[in-house]
């Protein structure tokens, strides 16, 4: 039987992410509509929506459950999905392919939370950045990624306090997810070559906010202070691109 990491790479590291998704078809898994995958991210979405979870427990919940559950259904949803848009912010950020899943009768379903691929290439970095009024959940789906996190502590003038929190390699079939609570600063570099992430975001948290807010911050620009914090500043998204090369 194949093991969770080599089913995930047996279906989407041969190809072009975006392009392997009709592969999958020949898999012989379950139906997205009857995934318990799809269904158990749908509840999950409203909980936190609705105030009934705090984001910690969403993302502990994701984690758990990312990890027990037979990955063969997240491949069933991607297969049956309907790909949007492709393209990328910034020359040197990763390909982005929204994904919208469909009901059996091949209509866009309704959910809470937005999906995503995200294909990079060897050189392609995700720059580390802080989040508001959201969460995200980031499963690796091919090759492997540095990932670095920090807690978001507080806010200066121009300034975010972090506290990192972490400095790892995440490989096919790992997950890293970030909220307002814990690791709300991440950072993604490829290993070893060409990688991709399946992301699940869940926006629009705090009513009469935005419905989401990405500050892109500079901790290697840092200055570090005496209770073992930093004091990052939060520059633009061109300037994050110039500084966070692959080679950070």
């Amino acid at each position: 039987m194949l093991s969770r990491r080599n089913l995930l790479a047996s279906a989407l590291t041969t190809f072009p992410v975006y392009a392997a998704l009709t592969h999958l078809a020949g898999l012989g898994v379950a139906r997205a509509d009857e995934s318990p995958w799809l269904a158990r991210q749908q509840e999950l979405a409203l909980s936190l929506a609705r105030g009934e979870i705090t984001p910690s427990a969403w993302q502990a919940e994701v984690e758990r459950f990312s990890r027990d559950i037979d990955i063969s259904q997240v491949i069933a949803a991607l297969r049956d999905a309907r790909q949007g848009k492709v393209g990328r912010a910034l020359p040197s950020y990763p390909f982005k392919t929204a994904i919208r899943f469909l009901d059996e009768k091949g209509t866009p379903r309704r959910l809470r939370f937005a999906s995503a691929l995200f294909d990079f290439g060897a050189n392609d970095v995700i720059t580390p950045h802080a989040h508001r009024h959201m969460v995200s959940a980031h499963l690796i789906v091919r090759g492997a990624f540095r990932v670095r996190n920090f807690d978001r502590v507080g806010e200066v003038d121009g300034a975010l306090l972090l506290r990192e929190t972490g400095d790892r390699i995440l490989e096919t079939g790992a997950i890293s997810t970030m909220s307002t609570e814990r690791d709300n600063v991440h950072w993604f570099v490829p290993s070893g070559g060409p990688a991709s992430t399946f992301d699940v975001i869940v926006s629009r948290l705090e009513p009469g906010e935005p419905a989401y807010v990405i500050e892109p911050v500079d901790p290697l620009g840092a200055t570090k202070l005496e209770n073992g914090l930093i004091r990052a500043p939060v520059i633009g998204f061109e300037e994050s691109a110039r500084i966070y090369a692959s080679t950070v």
